[in-house]
């Protein structure tokens, strides 16, 4: 590959990383400003029954995207991607500077929907996307480069939604920021066709049903199932982090936010270190770098978070010293684990043809958007069992997170299997 050549698609994954950025931050960033909207009469109803209401203004987006997923799957494989792209991503900027506008609950509910469309949609056609301008050698780094930002997102959008900027500002700001990396991102991009970074390309004409078909491919099916019991935990530790070190550990919300959102960052850091130690291992010639780096980073992820959940802290203390520990256990553990990401996104892009690409990720995604989804839920009720039970809360909540963590054990077994199955699934 050409200097030139090499410049010119880093900097297309530069932009891209900056889109996807921008446009979690606009995602994230509704919890910090829901407040203001009731106290503005944005979303409507009683000091009881507001917070039904608000969270609505994340469950039909999220669940009318994921009902469209496959469309715009298909898309990708059958128009391209960098035109998916830069509809949607237009179309998410526009819908997120309309919130800006908002004057009744409908309306924002609306706006909110279209970008929920566009944002979810989005996800498979960047998986898609990643491994037509990265070659198989350097795709950990590619995806980290989609997976990171979109951790760093919800730092940015708290900072941007609920520190400097009111409500309505903070989202014009975010969506001319989305439309600002969407059109050079489509310029950038427009001599990129599909299979573009292969090395030998085999064309294929797109049929669905070969598409589908592809997802029976040993690994694929393997990935797809192991990606059930991996996403479950994350949803679970996303929502209900905070409430956790509030209960069992006796800390303030400030206190448990500032260390939820250093994780952010120790998630963020795993995903680029886990795509870039694979990376380094395949280049050295080692098929299985992949396997390798994803199944001792979920185990030592696993062991720590362990460690973490089960940690005997002293209730209430705010003591540096006391703190350190199980902080350090948490970061390890979700630095570690978050190893797996960009390689589970490799792995399904080396054993596809890029010609059904699109389509695949597009039931990847349903099925990690959806793990995600029924974590908290399944955390909420084994946690309200063994409270039925008699158990203490704080005892309940530690039962609760080891339950739901051990899912991650069952990845590992897959990821094992794996090991056995990609090196001949691999598409030569």
């Amino acid at each position: 590959m050409s200097e030139t050549k090499n410049i010119h698609l880093k900097t297309i994954l530069l932009t891209l990383a900056l889109l996807v950025l921008s446009y979690f931050a606009g995602d994230y960033m509704l919890a910090a400003v829901i407040d203001p909207m009731y106290r503005e009469g944005i979303i409507p109803g009683t000091a009881a029954t507001w917070r039904t209401y608000a969270g609505l203004l994340k469950t039909i987006p999220g669940f009318v995207g994921l009902a469209l997923t496959i469309v715009w799957g298909v898309l990708a494989d059958k128009i391209g991607r960098p035109r998916l792209l830069f509809i949607l991503g237009i179309t998410m900027g526009v819908s997120l500077a309309l919130v800006g506008f908002a004057m009744n609950y409908i309306y924002l509910l609306l706006v909110l929907t279209i970008f929920g469309i566009a944002k979810i949609g989005i996800g498979p056609v960047i998986y898609a996307f990643i491994p037509d301008i990265m070659p198989p050698e350097k795709r950990g780094l590619g995806y980290a480069a989609y997976y990171a930002p979109s951790v760093l997102g919800f730092v940015v959008g708290m900072i941007i939604g609920g520190i400097l900027f009111y409500w309505r500002t903070a989202y014009l700001l975010v969506g001319l920021m989305i439309l600002v990396f969407a059109v050079p991102l489509y310029l950038l991009s427009r001599g990129i066709r599909i299979g573009f970074a292969e090395k030998k390309t085999i064309e294929k004409k797109y049929r669905f049903m070969d598409a589908l078909r592809a997802t029976m491919n040993k690994t694929i099916t393997l990935m797809m199932i192991q990606i059930i019991p991996w996403s479950i935990p994350w949803g679970f530790v996303t929502l209900f982090a905070v409430d956790y070190i509030m209960k069992r550990w006796g800390l303030s919300k400030p206190v448990a936010s500032g260390i939820l959102a250093i994780a952010a960052l120790s998630i963020a850091t795993g995903h680029v270190l886990g795509g870039k130690l694979a990376d380094n291992l395949v280049r050295k010639g080692d098929i299985n770098g992949r396997v390798k780096i994803s199944v001792v980073g979920i185990a030592i992820g696993y062991l720590a978070m362990l460690g973490m959940f089960i940690y005997p802290y002293p209730y209430g203390s705010t003591a540096i010293a006391d703190l350190l520990p199980p902080v350090i256990l948490a970061l390890a553990g979700l630095m570690f684990t978050t190893f797996a990401y960009p390689n589970i996104s490799s792995v399904i892009s080396d054993c596809t043809y890029p010609e059904y690409r699109g389509t695949v990720f597009s039931l990847y995604n349903i099925l990690n958007t959806s793990g995600w989804a029924i974590g908290p839920v399944i955390y909420g009720l084994i946690t309200g069992y063994y409270i039925s039970t008699g158990l203490a809360e704080k005892t309940a909540l530690m039962y609760s997170a080891v339950l739901i963590e051990a899912l991650w054990l069952i990845s590992l077994i897959i990821w094992i299997i794996i090991g056995k199955t990609y090196p001949r699934d691999r598409i030569q």
